[in-house]
């Protein structure tokens, strides 16, 4: 039987699990977007960011290294900025709720004395605002003049990390500012390492200068890559983590880390029935994650829905499943480690399969010419035997007619054997051999191939066209052969696999018509 080897490959991008975007904020820059102009929803999350707008944008893209998707922003010096309008948002306003800003960042070598973040102004010769920067790699954040006393007095203070930043690692800086408690706490990696807290009874507020217009800059004199800077309500993340980390409810005693999946869309082969024969993938696990396949495969047309039953691979070219399919869909589960900080990823995913592809179109097929073997009144066919194993094996022929030789109205395939029961045509027949298949058509073959009794035949592991039947072949209505008419025949055969609801195509194209015309009876008396 000829196969088609397949392979089908997987998505071009590398898979992993979904990474900690924050789902709700005024900001969030991943740096998907344009240099010129980076989308404020660049995650895909519609953060209600009306009140915040890019009005001047530069940095370069860097592809090499990234926090969040497949790119950062690289700024070197003064060259590279982004500046946000943020006058109209309430965050920056004269009364803001508590709020966060947090920054994954990743510092150059040049990097250990820079501005990362800057919103400050000039008031009568008075500094108000804030800015973040880094004093010999330490993250120090200086707050102007925004903390309000009594008698329209305000102070300023500094909140400076003990801890140097990493060169060339990634790290997260965020900035706790509880407004209603008045407590302002600098975290690295979600530790806190600075913290300042003024609650005397002329404390009455924080807030920004009333209309300033000041931009906020971002990466105002920075040497390094910046990616996820965002800004939102609430305090941040305390205990950061870039992926999913594990849960545990004391409570309950249940532990819980869901992962990600990764889904393919429901593919197709050219040919029902084809079978798995091994799995090949690229892969990254590092050490504490897990990363489980699953496959799912009919010969029935299914949907992403579908209640189909997958199966976990557990080798990739053994014990791989059985079934027959003509549609399949993969699935991919991800889980990072415990404390979420890594995780495995699949850099490429394909499948090789063999597809079973239709047996060939039985050739020779012709009359026979010996009338002497011939019953009355029956048209005998001989033909050569299809040399694939799934049309010896469990497979067989069907015999069509029909009054012109593209038109066929009728078919044979199924007769009686000597015990007088139903099977299918298999060209074994007396005085036949592989190159003289031989099959003869009379009156009770075509009543035969018309009323069907139903549930005979029947078949354990597969049903052959002969197996296929139902109450309304009681009913058919059939054709028999009419003297003083042409009829015209052809041949094709079919493997063990054809099915007529989902495996129609497992049956060969038919044969190049022949010809027999019936002798007309003339009637002596008229």
């Amino acid at each position: 039987m000829g196969v088609v080897e397949h392979k089908e490959p997987g998505k071009k991008n590398s898979l992993k699990p979904k990474e900690n975007i924050p789902q709700r904020g005024e900001l969030f820059f991943d740096f998907e977007g344009e240099p010129n102009e980076p989308s404020l929803t660049e995650s895909g999350h519609l953060f209600p960011s009306k009140s915040i707008s890019v009005t001047a944008s530069s940095y370069l893209e860097d592809k090499n290294t990234h926090f969040f998707g497949r790119k950062s922003a690289y700024f070197s010096g003064r060259r590279n900025q982004i500046h946000l309008s943020v006058s109209g948002n309430p965050l920056f306003g004269t009364h803001p709720d508590p709020f966060s800003i947090s920054i994954p960042l990743r510092m150059g070598e040049q990097g250990t004395g820079s501005v990362i973040l800057d919103r400050t102004v000039y008031v009568k010769g008075k500094k108000y605002g804030i800015s973040l920067e880094l004093n010999e790699g330490r993250p120090t954040l200086y707050v102007n003049n925004l903390l309000q006393k009594t008698e329209s007095r305000t102070i300023s203070f500094v909140l400076e990390s003990s801890q140097k930043l990493k060169r060339q690692t990634w790290e997260v800086i965020s900035i706790y500012f509880d407004t209603l408690n008045h407590r302002y706490v600098l975290y690295q990696n979600g530790i806190e390492t600075a913290e300042y807290e003024n609650k005397t009874s002329d404390t009455i507020g924080f807030g920004f200068p009333e209309n300033d217009p000041t931009p906020l800059i971002l990466g105002k004199s920075f040497y390094g890559n910046l990616d996820g800077f965002h800004i939102h309500k609430g305090e941040p993340e305390i205990s950061y983590t870039k992926f999913e980390s594990v849960r545990y409810d004391d409570d309950s005693k249940i532990a819980n880390m869901e992962g990600n999946y990764a889904i393919s869309p429901v593919l197709e082969t050219k040919y029902s029935n084809s079978s798995l024969q091994q799995i090949i993938w690229n892969t990254d696990k590092p050490k504490d994650t897990m990363l489980e396949l699953y496959f799912r495969g009919s010969n029935q047309k299914f949907n992403e829905s579908s209640s189909l039953e997958w199966t976990r691979i557990r080798s990739l070219v053994s014990d791989l499943p059985k079934q027959k399919f003509k549609f399949y869909q993969w699935k991919v589960w991800f889980r990072p480690d415990p404390m979420g900080k890594t995780v495995p990823s699949v850099q490429s995913l394909s499948f090789d399969y063999m597809e079973q592809s239709p047996p060939d179109v039985p050739t020779l097929f012709r009359l026979d010419p010996n009338p002497s073997k011939q019953k009355n009144n029956a048209v005998c066919f001989l033909w050569n035997s299809n040399h694939e194993k799934e049309v010896q094996n469990g497979g067989g022929y069907i015999i069509h007619f029909g009054l012109l030789p593209n038109r066929m109205i009728g078919s044979i395939f199924v007769k009686k054997d000597k015990q007088n029961e139903l099977t299918k045509i298999d060209g074994q027949e007396e005085n036949s051999g592989f190159r003289n298949k031989r099959f003869c058509i009379d009156e009770e073959t075509l009543i035969t191939n018309i009323y069907i009794p139903e549930g005979q035949l029947e078949s354990e592991e597969f049903r052959h066209l002969s197996d296929q039947v139902d109450i309304s072949r009681k009913e058919k209505r059939g054709h028999l052969f009419q003297p003083g008419l042409t009829y015209y025949f052809r041949i094709s055969a079919y493997n063990r696999y054809l099915n007529e609801w989902d495996s129609k195509d497992q049956r060969s194209a038919l044969s190049a018509p022949i010809s027999f015309s019936f002798p007309k009876e003339v009637s002596h008396l008229k």
